[in-house]
């Protein structure tokens, strides 16, 4: 109870402090927050601490570079009429959601009393693979930014444009939301810059015919466009309709933005009417659609599968289509207009939805799938032990050269992660000196002096110390990661206490990274060395049950009973898939298997436990097994229940 007036002091003074900076047009100094809020400039040094603590708890209140305080999004004077001195802002991503996708382009125009005087326009490395749809969208190529800067390289550049001036922009708020989730991941805080939204405007004068994206507006407006969907054209395009839709706004007698309100709330505004999936579906695509779970796969004219998905209700999933917005989204750009086919599987467990979705990704390569993925290029992690002086580093393709091989691994980023965090905890060379002869030996590199490597060019080194740290890293993988955690977390203190913040994070990060790729790699290694066992799911073929036997890390048969069949009969053949699986020879895990082992390994995880999973131990009973199996309730068989996607 004591800590209840202490909460509400807090949040007047911070409710205060924001009435103050919204008096000041959305800035104030230091200075000037202290004396409304405590009455007070004479103490500063004792005030500004606890200020920095009160208003950095605020989402809504950032600090900028100049000390001053300032609300995120600074108002607008909106009795003031409307400005012609802005930026145009607009920002190309690797898809809609700021806390999981990236920015790839920026582009801005500056214009001082309605003039063009400035532009800015960069690419931006997000350090992942570009959707395909992105690329088929703007244009813009995984090649095109290689040597891109890193945004971080850019921010600072992006807040010198950007100033002080307001910033317009077509939804606006996604691009800004963009830009400060960007700018939140190197440690920086949002853009202060006020902000108009022009397409608020756009819909109260009503220029449009329902629709209003950026291109349908322009074209109302006979604002021709050539380029679109690239950063720069699009705000050049949005700064030419900001103005344009100024002058229509005026002759309406709309002075200022808050005119725009008040008439907005005096009468309807124009509602969009977007197109959805009906205006390009065909109903009949409905027809036989059944209301069970299963796969489905959307096809075009020529029987090319366009897009792979699963759900609970297959009839229900697919009526949403016809409800679903067409535009800028994975799914919707250009993905409806062109299907012309629709073909559902039927399954009876989350398992082997999650599975033949997986295969018929992998076998179809469906262009709409963001989980698409380019299997060769699943890197393996490879430690030289057949050199003299084992390297780690990355690897596309096993060989038969006596190294080790660990691996593959899904995430490319992931795994440099590894390499870089071993490297950066254990000096190991990383050089493609051969050894082979005594020119190899001498003129010691860099990474010597900077004791990233301890230096087996010099001939001091012993081979058995250099083993030594190679196994460590061996063992890190095997999940014995102490020393390498307990290396990480030192030099992490060792940053933060030198104030090398960067280095802390990246620390953290590779870290962070480095033990989940490490975790879902044991999990993979111990479900294959795990003991077998069989998943009993319901067999919508047959109305009676599907039993999976998994082996090794494989789902190796699906053996179906149908309710007129003995337990004996289904028992026997589920033993002959056994005995031929006992009988193959022992297999290794690639870049083709990975998927569906992954998938196998954190369903059994998620299920330990769980009625529907049989463990098998020798001698095995098969009929008591089946029996087992068709004697389960209905509602311990839930849990299979294929998930939305």
């Amino acid at each position: 109870m004591a800590s209840e007036p202490v909460t509400t002091t807090y949040e007047r003074l911070r409710d205060r402090a924001k009435r103050v900076l919204l008096g000041r047009g959305g800035v104030a100094s230091e200075e000037q927050l202290i004396t409304a809020l405590f009455g007070s400039v004479g103490n500063r040094r004792l005030w500004a601490p606890f200020l920095a603590q009160l208003l950095e708890a605020d989402n809504e209140v950032v600090r900028r570079p100049d000390g001053t305080w300032a609300l995120r999004n600074r108002p607008l004077p909106l009795d003031e009429g409307w400005p012609r001195s802005f930026v145009a802002l607009d920002v190309e991503t690797t898809g809609l959601r700021p806390t999981r996708h990236r920015v790839i382009e920026i582009g801005a125009v500056r214009y001082v009393d309605g003039q063009c005087v400035e532009r800015f326009a960069v690419l931006v490395n997000p350090h992942r693979r570009l959707p395909t749809y992105i690329v088929r969208l703007t244009g813009i190529r995984d090649e095109d930014l290689l040597t891109a800067a890193p945004f971080a390289d850019v921010a600072a550049a992006l807040r010198a444009f950007l100033g002080d001036s307001v910033v317009i922009g077509y939804n606006v708020g996604f691009d800004l939301d963009f830009l400060n989730f960007e700018l939140r991941r190197i440690g920086q805080g949002p853009l202060p810059n006020p902000a108009l939204d022009v397409l608020p405007l756009a819909r109260a004068l009503g220029v449009s015919n329902g629709r209003y994206d950026l291109d349908t507006v322009c074209r109302a407006l006979g604002i021709a466009r050539t380029v679109r969907h690239r950063a720069l054209p699009d705000a050049e395009a949005t700064a030419t309709l900001y103005l344009c839709l100024v002058e229509r706004a005026e002759q309406a007698n709309l002075r200022a933005p808050s005119d725009v309100r008040t008439e907005t709330a005096r009468r309807p505004v124009v509602v969009e009417a977007v197109a959805r999936g009906r205006a390009v579906l065909d109903r009949r695509l409905l027809d036989g659609a059944p209301e069970l779970p299963g796969v489905y796969l959307m096809r075009d004219a020529l029987g090319r599968v366009l897009y792979v998905g699963k759900a609970r209700n297959l009839a229900q999933r697919l009526r949403s289509y016809f409800a679903q917005p067409l535009g800028y989204t994975r799914k919707m750009d250009g993905l409806l207009e062109s299907v012309a086919e629709i073909e559902t599987v039927v399954v009876g467990s989350e398992l082997e939805a999650l599975l033949l979705e997986s295969q018929f990704i992998q076998r179809y390569k469906p262009p709409y799938n963001t989980q698409l993925r380019n299997h060769e290029s699943y890197p393996y992690i490879k430690v030289e032990l057949g050199r003299p002086w084992p390297r780690i580093l990355l690897a596309r393709q096993r060989e038969d050269d006596g190294a080790l091989y660990i691996g593959p691994f899904r995430s490319s980023a992931a795994a440099r992660s590894v390499v870089e965090l071993l490297h950066t905890v254990l000096p190991l060379r990383t050089c493609h000196r051969s050894f082979r002869d005594a020119r190899s030996y001498g003129q010691p590199c860099l990474q010597l002096t900077l004791g990233r490597c301890i230096g087996p060019c010099t001939g001091r080194v012993e081979p058995d110390k250099y083993r030594a740290l190679v196994e460590i890293a061996v063992q890190y993988f095997a999940g014995n990661t102490h020393a390498v955690v307990e290396r990480t977390q030192q030099l992490l203190a060792e940053a933060v206490e030198r104030l090398d913040f960067e280095r802390a994070a990246r620390l953290r990060d590779l870290l962070r990274r480095s033990e989940e790729l490490v975790l879902t790699h044991q999990l993979v290694e111990n479900t294959i060395t795990g003991h077998p066992c069989v998943i009993v799911t319901p067999c919508p073929e047959t109305g009676d049950r599907a039993f999976l036997l998994v082996v090794g890390g494989r789902l190796w048969a699906r053996v179906l009973a149908d309710r007129e069949e003995s337990n004996s009969d289904v028992a026997a053949r589920l033993q002959a898939s056994w005995e031929r699986a006992r009988r193959a020879p022992p297999w290794t895990l690639d870049q083709e298997t990975l998927d569906a082992t992954v998938i196998l390994a954190r369903w059994l995880q998620r299920h330990a436990g769980d009625p529907t999973v049989v463990v098998l131990a020798e001698p095995i009973d098969w009929e008591a097994v089946v029996r087992y199996g068709r004697e389960l309730p209905e509602g311990a068989l839930a849990v299979h229940a294929p998930l939305e996607e």
